[in-house]
């Protein structure tokens, strides 16, 4: 991605800025609704009256995380989100995510504002509609297989 040279793209250019956030207390059930009313697939988690990002639900992590292992619809945020979610600021260069998104393997990234309170987010959708050859290799990035670190417990070398 070091050839890019779309320095004058900024992460506000591309970015929905319709963001809606949660508590850590709200329910699996309350999140899903709100997801399912206005079509977003994740919610930045935020402190009550405060604004700071805790963290990030997803859709995926409802069905992982809660529907999977079998847990109430009123399961609170905190037992399942994704604790601090991966950012970036409105005045970052699009690359600049992209690059983040690509080593991280993630699809969307929180995006702050000086106050590191929600100001959007910034996904893979957006970068692609932007610059569909950055976000190619965004998703290239995403669908990489993960390293193996460590062996399986159990599981011999063949």
């Amino acid at each position: 991605m070091a050839g890019y040279e779309d320095k004058m793209i900024r992460v506000r250019d591309v970015m929905s800025r319709q963001v809606f956030t949660v508590s850590p207390t709200d329910t699996a059930q309350s999140v899903a609704r709100l997801m399912a009313e206005t079509g977003v697939g994740a919610v930045p988690v935020e402190t009550p009256g405060v604004g700071t990002i805790l963290g990030i639900v997803t859709d995926r992590d409802i069905v992982t995380s809660v529907v999977a292992q079998g847990l109430s619809s009123s399961t609170a945020v905190f037992e399942f989100m994704t604790v601090a979610a991966e950012s970036c600021e409105e005045d970052d260069s699009l690359l600049l995510a992209a690059q983040k998104m690509h080593d991280l393997r993630i699809r969307r990234l929180v995006v702050v504002n000086g106050k590191r309170h929600a100001a959007g987010i910034v996904a893979l959708g957006d970068i692609s509609r932007a610059n569909p050859e950055l976000g190619g290799l965004v998703l290239e990035g995403i669908n990489r297989p993960a390293p193996v670190d460590t062996q399986l417990e159990g599981m011999s070398t063949c």
